[in-house]
């Protein structure tokens, strides 16, 4: 999603949030899954507030300009490395719940918020790991341990196939433990035409979208938030480069060609 984007609040978005609201009063460990481009990473990172939270825990205390949405964080994303080993992703958990929980714990007294006595691993109630498809069997031991010991939600996000992966022998000791298992899916027509509507706005394109070019749009992305968020890249692009008085299909068809995208 480029920067100019907004977030679209969807039926499937409002699911993922529901799912990790949960954490604030239970415990628990769940996979949500599906196809790439559905706005699986996109939730998780608008949940958490994750492209506000993440640079400032890189950054010195010192140096931190903390803002007050901080202050209502209790989650937190970890995408793992590929081939990830069980002593850097032991480590890299351990490291980001100790500089969340500091974070959340100085924007509380940057904001004027009186809080008790703080401890570690006060704060962060859900860890989302993205990209658990990277993890394997030695790895996947490692998350179904720090549930089973420390008092911390977590939630796997992974692309189609995880699930059966995770039922074969040697993983069911995790999968056994799932409370919520869910797939994600496409954008409905609804949604999709509310998500035209609104970056023909943001990118100012010449006149509104008829149903001709909309029905186009949604018949090239078939629900794929990604492939929406590309398709308008490209006619941004075109109308800089050629002016158009208007978007036509015809538009939309050299865009899908630029994009080398199939038809469904």
């Amino acid at each position: 999603m480029t920067e100019k984007t907004s977030f679209l609040i969807t039926s499937q978005y409002r699911r993922f949030a529901e799912i990790c609201n949960k954490s604030q009063t239970t415990k628990f460990i769940g996979l949500f899954y599906g196809k790439t481009g559905l706005g699986k990473t996109e939730s998780a990172m608008h949940y958490t507030n994750w492209r506000t939270v993440e640079p400032l825990l890189e950054k010195p205390a010192a140096a931190r300009l903390i803002p007050a949405s901080v202050l209502h964080s209790a989650a937190a994303v970890f995408t793992p490395e590929v081939n990830v080993s069980v002593r850097k992703l032991e480590s890299g958990i351990k490291v980001l719940r100790n500089r969340f929980d500091e974070l959340v714990d100085q924007a509380t007294n940057w904001h004027g918020i009186d809080g008790d006595v703080f401890y570690p691993h006060r704060f962060l109630k859900l860890l989302i790991i993205d990209e658990a498809d990277r993890l394997k069997l030695s790895t996947l031991e490692v998350v179904r341990d720090i549930y089973d010991r420390k008092h911390l939600s977590i939630l796997l996000i992974g692309s189609p196939g995880i699930d059966r992966r995770l039922r074969r022998a040697g993983y069911g000791q995790l999968h056994s433990r799932f409370n919520i298992i869910y797939e994600m899916q496409p954008l409905n027509s609804d949604e999709m035409s509310l998500f035209i509507a609104q970056k023909w706005l943001e990118l100012k394109l010449p006149l509104t979208a008829d149903d001709g070019v909309s029905k186009a749009i949604m018949r090239i992305a078939n629900g794929n938030f990604r492939v929406l968020v590309r398709i308008f890249s490209e006619i941004e692009r075109l109308q800089k480069l050629n002016c158009f008085p208007m978007i036509t299909p015809d538009v939309i068809e050299v865009a899908r060609k630029s994009l080398l995208l199939g038809m469904s």
